[in-house]
């Protein structure tokens, strides 16, 4: 049985998976225990589009009143940076993140993962990471999709391999994939 992580735990935890897989109510679920919590959400609203507002709408009335809540904010970093020591991160998803940086050229991008990186190795936060599985799907028709599916691959497995847990989440299904895998070399 999957339980809250112990209060006051310090280190970064990756949660991936696909869509409407569970991720983010998993990610949910282990930083319960943790108070206070200041969740990211990433995404940039979508006000055209019925279908995100309701998966927003969804996340928001999942989430407690007490959670300080930071949306889609312009500088990640600043945001956890100005985030108090005893506190915990979740952060939801890295998809809306990578979104915000696709204009950016592959030296921009490329400082902005270092400087992610290692605002996120910080073991004095309690940091859960919600990330989109996408490369077990169909490769992308256009430039775009191609640059995002790339960069948001590359980001997501760097940040697995600096993380001290790491879950996978199928079907509603949560793996502990510190417990059945090993990392790559």
């Amino acid at each position: 049985m999957i339980t809250p992580i112990p209060k006051n735990y310090k280190g970064l935890i990756s949660i991936t998976g696909p869509t409407r897989s569970g991720k983010s109510k998993l990610a949910e679920l282990l930083i319960t225990e943790q108070d206070p919590v200041t969740y990211i959400a990433t995404s940039k609203p979508r006000p055209n589009d019925p279908d995100w507002l309701k998966r927003v709408d969804l996340h928001r009335k999942r989430r407690p009143d007490i959670w300080t809540l930071i949306e889609h904010p312009k500088d990640i970093c600043k945001a956890i940076e100005s985030i108090k020591r005893n506190e915990s991160i979740l952060i939801d998803s890295l998809g809306g993140l990578v979104e915000q940086y696709l204009i950016e050229d592959d030296d921009q991008w490329n400082n902005f993962q270092i400087k992610f990186l290692n605002c996120l190795s910080q073991d004095i936060l309690c940091i859960v990471v919600v990330s989109e599985e996408l490369g077990w799907g169909i490769v992308p028709a256009t430039p775009i999709g191609h640059l995002f599916r790339e960069r948001h691959c590359n980001l997501s497995s760097l940040i697995s391999r600096q993380s001290n847990k790491r879950w996978l989440a199928v079907n509603g299904t949560a793996i502990d994939l510190d417990k059945i895998g090993d990392l790559i070399p």
